[in-house]
């Protein structure tokens, strides 16, 4: 952390342009938490049906009721409060599934780095065991919380989900493992080729583009937050873990941690106190560069009503509101200028921060 915060600040003496983005990005982020407190006379699902289409800065008909500073859309819901409320929605999608996204890669990456195709071994046993875990697991911990929540289970039922499949995943792991160490086949241990496991598994996912795998994806899952969320992070980490990969390669040829090597350290040790904190600053330029495609990507699928809930308050539903009429210009002007600022400013403050880090080297 103290890293990342000597990173920013030496970035933020040296381009104006990333101050302005930073700024504009930190407004986006107290808007979005003070919501609550805002005094908008209209909320985002409110409708005023003597007023649809009402242009931005006109005077509505009745003159007791409050304007609509920035028009109205086809069921006359407020576009000012729309366009607000747009932003907590598209940061509380976005920001948790690229954090999540960036963990996966990360590790993932910096394993499969660390260890190449044969520095790790494991026993056939423990292997075997952990592909019949990876059933229950999947249904238990992924799969049953997706339909809960469509049905809307309390904290409990979640709860109770997520303490079954850990556990049954332990016992599968703990049960099975000492029974099949007895089978001689599954007693021995092997080289787990983790480097080129990963890459195929890299190259099989992105041999599809994203954009089709989720449409097929969303087709399957009922339209839900949660849902979407763990789409998004099933097909966003790859870039982080590729990224990390080749990171991990250099890093560990570098004299320093080949020294390290040398003296006996724990491959834990190597892994967190040698290369990580060279890690952090090439993953938090693709988390940003990350962050801003998930928006355009989560704007795209409100736009198609693919994968999210009719009512969800987002840019990507307004836009699609000049479907209807093609004369309400403001529909499109309002939530698309906000979204390509959004995304100028994340690219802008990918782009000076990869400018600094590639300086420093």
């Amino acid at each position: 952390m103290k890293k990342l915060w000597h990173i920013a600040r030496e970035v933020w003496q040296l381009a104006p342009a990333f101050r302005l983005s930073l700024l504009y990005l930190i407004l986006l982020a107290v808007v979005a938490l003070a919501l609550p407190w805002l005094p908008l006379a209209y909320g985002p699902n409110e409708l005023d049906l003597e007023q649809i289409y009402q242009a931005p800065l006109a005077w509505g008909n009745e003159t007791y009721k409050p304007r609509h500073w920035l028009g109205t859309d086809s069921l006359g819901r407020d576009v000012l409060a729309n366009v607000l409320y747009g932003v907590r929605t598209a940061f509380a999608i976005s920001l948790p599934v690229m954090v999540m996204a960036s963990l996966i890669g990360l590790t993932l990456g910096a394993i499969a780095g660390l260890f190449g195709n044969r520095r790790l071994r494991l026993s056939r046993s423990l292997l075997t065991a952990l592909l019949f875990a990876l059933l229950p697991f999947t249904y238990y911990g992924i799969y049953l919380p997706i339909m809960l929540y469509s049905q809307g289970a309390t904290y409990s039922d979640f709860l109770l989900t997520g303490t079954v499949a850990i556990g049954l995943t332990f016992v599968f792991v703990i049960v099975l493992a000492p029974l099949f160490s007895r089978i001689p086949f599954l007693s021995r241990t092997i080289h787990f080729p983790t480097d080129e496991l990963l890459l195929r598994i890299i190259e099989v996912q992105t041999s599809i583009p994203r954009l089709i795998l989720i449409l097929v994806l969303a087709a399957i899952v009922p339209p839900t937050l949660p849902a979407l969320s763990v789409l998004l992070v099933l097909t966003f980490w790859t870039g982080t873990a590729r990224l990390t990969r080749a990171e991990m390669l250099r890093i560990r040829e570098l004299p320093f941690f080949e020294a390290a090597t040398s003296l006996g350290f724990t491959q834990k040790r190597l892994l967190v106190r040698q290369a990580l904190p060279l890690l952090l600053g090439p993953v938090l330029v693709a988390f940003s560069f990350g962050l801003a495609g998930l928006l355009m990507l989560e704007s795209t699928l409100s736009f198609l009503n693919i994968g999210v809930s009719t009512d969800l308050v987002s840019w990507g539903r307004m836009i699609a509101g000049i479907r209807t009429n093609t004369s309400a210009w403001w529909l499109v002007a309002i939530p698309g200028a906000m979204l390509s600022l959004t995304v100028l400013a994340l690219q802008t403050f990918s782009y000076y921060l990869l400018r600094f880090l590639q300086h420093k080297k």
